[in-house]
């Protein structure tokens, strides 16, 4: 795994994409994915969660996500719809985006709010690679802090 890493660092660093930029990040773009997660919160911190995701255009997407607070509670703990802002690069397959949140905690019975920014890796038409970090704000708390999300996307 490392060297594979290392080997496309050396590619993406050379300018010699893994794969073709070209038609890698389209409008139209149904995905679903899977992620791991760190939360800065009262006592839980990892976790991980599921969603789903469509861009109506080449550069603007919409999901909802929902991840896992504890083991110990609901399937669901918390529902968030989420808006991407994204800026394929022309080169390599790697795509920045903004990132802005707005969820609720069944557990925690507060909304927050969140925004962001993060990467996806494509490394062909159906998986990328990705992870992005958010500042959360915790309604009618103290606790506000930091999210971040390392996961793939399928995309359809």
């Amino acid at each position: 795994m490392k060297k594979t890493l290392a080997a496309l660092l050396a590619a993406l660093a050379l300018g010699v994409p893994a794969a073709s930029a070209e038609g890698l990040f389209q409008a139209n773009e149904l995905s679903i994915m899977g992620f791991g997660n760190w939360i800065d919160k009262q006592e839980e911190h990892w976790g991980g969660g599921f969603g789903i995701g469509y861009f109506l255009t080449r550069n603007f997407g919409v999901g909802a996500t929902t991840h896992w607070e504890d083991i110990e509670g609901t399937f669901l703990d918390n529902l968030a719809g989420e808006a991407y802002f994204r800026l394929p690069l022309n080169r390599i397959p790697i795509a920045p985006y903004a990132i802005g949140s707005a969820s609720y905690s069944w557990e925690l019975e507060r909304w927050s709010f969140g925004a962001g920014g993060g990467a996806e890796l494509r490394l062909n038409e159906t998986i990328g690679l990705f992870s992005d970090i958010q500042w959360l704000f915790n309604e009618g708390a103290e606790n506000d802090g930091v999210g971040v999300r390392f996961g793939f996307r399928l995309n359809m």
